[in-house]
């Protein structure tokens, strides 16, 4: 699992920490949220450090990598490999302000591209919510596959939603990065 820091041009991807609580809980609006599957809403402060005290744990004991991304050194958003039905799941959001400039695609082909280097997992799964185009062009971009659809329950809107699975093997992952 991932376990240090990684750079791009514009971002610095980097273990989740305590001090990140109060900027994070500031740009996990409802447009953000909306989109997500876990997290509670309203969320408040509690929520984010109870979160921060679980992924750093985790992170430590090396089960998930759950990371800040960072631009212009404040963080922006959050990306995360974490168990999720006997594999490792990609999840990540960005801030409101952070959109349409390209910086999650940027942060997930790092932290995918870093993942695949330091580890011998086969593939990567992920899902987008019917409705979230651009997070599944991020993954489309990266080489992730729909490979099926289903009822997810989102716990911020509370109830299932039409959920599409998507996943993204080692062998695929190396023939994006041979072209």
């Amino acid at each position: 699992m991932l376990r240090e820091a990684v750079r791009t041009d514009r971002l610095l991807l980097r273990p989740v920490r305590m001090d990140d609580a109060q900027t994070l809980i500031g740009l996990e609006t409802w447009n953000v949220a909306r989109w997500l599957a876990s997290v509670p809403w309203p969320l408040t402060l509690e929520d984010m450090q109870d979160y921060i005290v679980h992924a750093s744990a985790e992170n430590e004991a090396g089960i998930s990598a759950n990371y800040a991304i960072e631009a212009e050194g404040a963080p922006c958003g959050m990306i995360t490999l974490h168990p999720r039905d006997g594999a490792l799941s990609l999840g990540y959001w960005l801030g409101e302000p952070y959109w349409g400039q390209g910086l999650m695609s940027e942060a997930a082909e790092t932290f995918v591209d870093a993942f695949f280097a330091c580890s011998g997992v086969m593939h990567i799964i992920s899902g987008v919510f019917a409705g979230n185009g651009a997070s599944l062009r991020v993954q489309e971009k990266l080489g992730f596959v729909t490979v099926g659809d289903t009822m997810r329950y989102s716990r911020p809107q509370g109830r299932p939603l039409p959920y599409y699975e998507t996943v993204l093997g080692r062998e695929r992952h190396a023939r994006r990065l041979a072209a």
